[in-house]
């Protein structure tokens, strides 16, 4: 297999594998929370899913951690076929990587314990580094759009705005989790803007994953 080919390859198998990740993961998020007595998908948030004490924790940190080497590799495959588009490119590989980090790997690994009502070292970790990931996808539409310009590509740039903004207000409502909110209207359904804002990103991972197979189909065509 010759350099243009590993590439093509590598680049559809890690769109491929972010599409189905992405949709393993709402499918598992359901499951799990069944599992979980008292657990409502929309008031609950994910990272209740991980406690210690929950019947699924186990495969809760596996999956996590199995979800997050998947968007790594999906960066790894972004940056393979956009790379002629310079720096842009790779600070997008960054920013997909430091979320899989921070809002996969780290938050799986860390969970969101609490003792008589405290939070633990750990979960200020969780927080803290699934915080970092986050901030680093609501980012991610920015550079996109530095990459695929409302000139060269007008419709992508479009919906990378609406990505972003969806995801912005899904993030202020989602912060009114906290406990000086209690009662309130946004602090009731922290879980539905949680998944609002997964939701939102979800869909825009595959649409880069089309780009991306797209791309190489391209890219390959020219060296053959």
């Amino acid at each position: 297999m010759n350099n243009s080919s590993f590439k093509k390859s590598f680049s559809y198998t890690s769109a491929i594998f972010c599409i189905i990740a992405c949709f393993t993961d709402l499918v598992l998020i359901y499951m799990f929370g069944n599992q979980l007595p008292g657990f409502n998908q929309l008031t609950s948030t994910l990272s209740s899913l991980g406690i210690s004490t929950s019947p699924v924790a186990v495969e809760v940190t596996v999956w996590s951690i199995i979800l997050g080497f998947i968007l790594i590799s999906f960066a790894f495959g972004f940056r393979v076929v956009f790379l002629k588009f310079g720096k842009e490119a790779v600070y997008v590989f960054w920013l997909i990587v430091i979320y899989a980090l921070g809002e996969d790997i780290a938050s799986g690994i860390f969970r969101a314990d609490s003792i008589n009502g405290k939070l633990t070292t750990l979960a200020y970790l969780h927080d803290l580094l699934g915080g970092v990931g986050v901030t680093a996808l609501l980012l991610l539409p920015f550079f996109m759009q530095k990459i695929f310009t409302k000139f060269s590509f007008p419709l992508f740039n479009r919906y990378s705005r609406i990505a972003w903004l969806v995801g912005i207000i899904a993030t202020i409502f989602f912060s009114f989790r906290l406990e000086y909110f209690a009662g309130t209207f946004l602090y009731n359904y922290s879980g539905l803007w949680q998944r609002i804002f997964l939701v939102d990103y979800y869909i825009y991972f595959i649409v880069i994953a089309f780009m991306i197979m797209k791309e190489a189909d391209y890219n390959h065509s020219k060296t053959h």
